[in-house]
């Protein structure tokens, strides 16, 4: 099957990477595949323009009807599900793969479309609890009793948790064939194992809201057109590209590379993690313990799954 990448997707034959080439930066290697990838990551964006723009309309409706924020805003959950075609594509770039922007956004959608579903609705309820709870205690600190930032303080560390768990929950998803108990349980790891990352990732997304807010009074209307052009032609596929690529080495080192040695598939010494479930058992042969995951169509997937489909060899 030459031609093809362990993860799908064909790969155009090519130099190499020559042993003695000087270590890319991280910083350094990002910007080389924002640049590569900038006007795909542009129509891309373009792509998921036509689902937000849909979404903010009924927004627009609804708030003719209503002034709680909570039933306004409520049509954002529509907008899940399309993030799957998103983070998909942006894994790819990530990890320097190539994707069909049309097939393979809809293959992504159709596929992951009910997880990312229920993701966003569990997202959207306890973040604005989780909000509530932030506002309600620090009025009561501020007005009655300083003994209240106590459970201010737990509310904003549990918020920054499950941001930090946001971060792995979609392309987890798009990756690999677990439910959502599992997907959650191994966010929460991630969030504790990736901790710098996942504070660098939060520190740029913060720093630039605030670099935002603070230009505003300065230069309002160069800045709404500019803030226009950049929602309309990256915020959404630049985003995604920056978590992916961010999070995705940690996932790659603790959850994919542990289940390419065990089914022969890597001889790279990785970092064993009990993140992915185990089955596997002292009962258990050795050739089957070795072949239980496989990667189809970009998701890691349990063999058995497969129905026996003979996906390891060559069409004639």
């Amino acid at each position: 099957m030459a031609g093809f990448s362990l993860f799908g997707g064909y790969q155009k034959p090519g130099p190499g990477v020559s042993k003695n080439a000087p270590q890319k930066t991280p910083v350094s290697h990002f910007f080389e595949l924002l640049f590569r990838k900038f006007f795909e990551l542009v129509k891309l964006n373009l792509l998921f323009l036509i689902p937000v723009i849909a979404v903010s309309a009924f927004i627009y409706l609804i708030s003719r009807f209503t002034s709680q924020a909570f039933f306004i805003n409520l049509p954002v959950v529509l907008l899940t599900p399309f993030c799957a075609g998103l983070t998909f594509i942006t894994r790819n770039y990530a990890r320097e793969e190539h994707a069909f922007l049309m097939s393979d956004f809809k293959d992504a959608l159709m596929a992951n479309w009910k997880q990312f579903a229920i993701n966003g609705m569990v997202c959207y309820v306890l973040g604005n609890i989780i909000v509530f709870c932030i506002q309600f205690y620090y009025t009561l600190a501020a007005s009655q009793s300083f003994f209240y930032m106590i459970p201010f303080g737990i509310s904003v560390a549990i918020l920054f948790i499950f941001l930090f768990i946001q971060y792995y929950v979609p392309v987890m998803i798009v990756t690999f064939d677990l439910n959502l108990k599992q997907i959650y349980k191994n966010g929460f790891i991630f969030a504790i194992v990736g901790l710098w990352r996942n504070i660098l990732l939060t520190v740029i997304f913060g720093g630039v809201f605030f670099l935002n807010h603070f230009l505003y009074y300065m230069w309002p209307l160069p800045l709404l057109l500019i803030n226009g052009i950049w929602l309309a032609l990256l915020a959404f596929s630049v985003t995604s590209f920056l978590i992916n690529f961010t999070v995705y080495p940690l996932i790659e080192k603790l959850m994919i590379k542990p289940v390419l040695e065990h089914s022969g598939e890597s001889s790279d010494k990785g970092e064993r993690a009990e993140i992915l479930p185990d089955k596997s058992s002292a009962d258990t042969p050795a050739e089957e313990q070795q072949s239980e995951y496989v990667f189809y169509h970009g998701k890691l997937v349990k063999k058995s799954l497969l129905n026996n489909e003979s996906i390891f060899e060559d069409s004639e």
